[in-house]
């Protein structure tokens, strides 16, 4: 006789989960609702509708009925909903079958739905650059491409170079990345040089930024690497200064906006 699912997985128990089209869930765009959350406004990420229309949504969304006005709303999972529909807007373009969202109901007063979509959010902890890194050399190994990390990373290729070269960085560099006392930035700018040099930056990136704010560390930190350029605010700015910028740093300006490096 088969097993149940419970027993076939050992699990202590299970609940139902719903397959949703994404125009059928409200993302609240009401900011006096308990449920509003202004990043319904954020602009549609390619690397994420690219990912979904290959992967599908794999995370389930959390969803509540609204008693008053008998619709279907989203709690967590707003990017996902959206993504989706532009996912499903492409798909159906090139004659594919549409993805659906998996979710999972939650019941309570609208109250109680906006504690539940707060925490949804803010326990979340991102993995880290290495950690990250560290999965990306995985999946090459395992025989995959930079465009396949790209594509499951929901990432440029420009950011899957930038990851993988901070395993190029020396030991002590990796440790302060890990520990938050340098940026993944800086640390992609030292794996560059030799281990001696890597070693005595970090040091003086770590002792420049002990003890002060994070605006005035990034300021500390910027000169040790020689930085000394001025911050430049808006899109024309960059562009301008890309016009004259070389290497490493021309690479930086490209990332920033948006492009490969030459």
């Amino acid at each position: 006789m088969a097993k149940n699912s419970i027993e076939a997985y050992g699990a202590a128990g299970k609940s139902n989960v719903l397959f949703f089209r994404p125009e059928d869930l409200t993302l609240v765009s009401d900011s006096a609702h308990p449920l509003y959350d202004d990043r319904i406004h954020l602009p549609l990420d390619e690397a994420m509708v690219l990912n979904i229309m290959d992967q599908g949504v794999l995370e389930p969304v959390i969803v509540w009925k609204d008693p008053e006005q008998g619709v279907t709303c989203v709690v967590d999972g707003r990017q996902r909903v959206r993504h989706a529909g532009e996912a499903n807007r492409r798909l159906a373009a090139a004659g594919r079958d549409p993805v659906l969202v998996p979710a999972v109901v939650r019941r309570g007063s609208a109250v109680r739905m906006s504690q539940a979509m707060v925490s949804a959010n803010e326990i979340r902890r991102a993995d880290t650059p290495l950690g990250r890194a560290r999965k990306m050399v995985a999946m090459l190994e395992r025989g995959h491409d930079e465009d396949d990390l790209a594509l499951y990373f929901g990432c440029g290729m420009q950011t899957v170079r930038n990851t993988l070269a901070l395993l190029d960085c020396s030991a002590p560099v990796l440790a302060a990345v890990e520990a938050g006392q340098v940026t993944a930035t800086q640390a992609r700018e030292l794996a560059g040089l030799p281990p001696s040099d890597q070693r005595s930056k970090v040091d003086a990136l770590v002792q420049a930024g002990d003890g002060v704010k994070p605006h005035e560390r990034a300021r500390r930190q910027r000169a040790v690497l020689g930085d000394d350029k001025p911050r430049m605010r808006t899109r024309k700015q960059i562009e301008t200064a890309l016009a004259e910028a070389s290497g490493p740093y021309a690479d930086a300006l490209r990332w920033v906006l948006g492009q490969e490096a030459a």
